[in-house]
């Protein structure tokens, strides 16, 4: 497997690697980094898609086809980077999925793609590449609100998320202050077509109690977030307060999402209106 190289006596800056490319936030990502000079390796299952929608700018961009569900695709593209011998300097992972279903409609399908992609990916692909990250490098999950808050209706996707920030809290402490770092982004609902995707599914409603951040601005957030230390970040902030209370009193959530579910509607149906005029125009 052959991947971009660059040519002798060329200064560059060490590379970042990311999944998720060919999402919302994935894609804003990619572009931001790009614009900043950076050389850009994305892992997808779409590369066709990818390199449609993300123009190269200022860096070196490429797309690898590589199926996040598949422990032997993440070793072959693992290995491929480490024969490059090309410093890392930033890993993001990006790519999720959920998919909404009482636990008693859960299918092993939906229970293995959930997990593999969610939670194993990282985990494997941390593992895989450690020995290429740079000193100062920094390692970035994309995490969710339901990785703190439980969410009704998508159980599996919550324990993924849980399970998340349990191996990025951990993978910190096997590093010395001042070396590699390791942040989490944890976020509420954000307007990207796997939102969509979601709410078509029976997604909950709770998603809408707040308006839906934009994608380009939770991208910004997790690049300034790479440049500085490695840190937990809570986005909207005070779903991060809500969901910690609530882990804390489990009874306040219980008691709180009657009232949470009457705004979420009508906040589903401002964004619905909002989709259907924007597609009008």
């Amino acid at each position: 497997m052959k991947l971009f190289s660059f040519k002798k006596g060329v200064s560059v800056p060490s590379c970042a690697v990311m999944t998720g490319g060919t999402g919302g936030i994935g894609c804003e990502i990619a572009g931001l980094l790009l614009e900043k000079g950076w050389d850009v390796l994305l892992l997808t299952r779409q590369p066709r898609k990818a390199e449609e929608q993300i123009s190269s700018r200022n860096g070196r961009f490429e797309a690898v086809y590589c199926d996040l569900t598949k422990p032997e695709d993440l070793e072959a593209i693992s290995a491929a980077i480490l024969e490059r011998k090309k410093s890392i300097g930033l890993l993001i992972h990006c790519a999720g999925k959920i998919q909404p279903e009482l636990t008693k409609d859960l299918t092993r399908h939906s229970l293995e793609e959930q997990m593999a992609i969610n939670l194993t990916s990282p985990i494997l692909m941390t593992s895989q590449l450690l020995p290429n990250l740079s000193p100062a490098s920094h390692i970035v999950f994309v995490n969710s609100i339901a990785g703190v808050m439980p969410l009704q209706g998508s159980a599996v996707y919550s324990a993924t998320k849980f399970g998340l920030r349990g191996f990025a809290r951990s993978l910190a402490l096997e590093f010395k202050a001042g070396t590699i770092r390791v942040s989490s982004i944890f976020l509420g609902a954000v307007d990207t077509p796997m939102l969509e995707q979601e709410t078509r599914d029976g997604g909950s409603v709770l998603n809408f109690v707040n308006k839906p951040l934009p994608a380009r601005h939770v991208a910004s957030l997790i690049i300034r977030t790479s440049e500085g230390r490695g840190r937990e970040i809570f986005l909207p902030a005070l779903d991060g307060i809500f969901a910690h209370a609530c882990l804390i009193m489990p009874w306040l959530l219980r008691m709180t999402t009657p009232i949470l579910e009457k705004i979420g509607h009508i906040g589903l149906r401002r964004f619905q209106k909002n989709k259907q005029h924007f597609h009008k125009i």
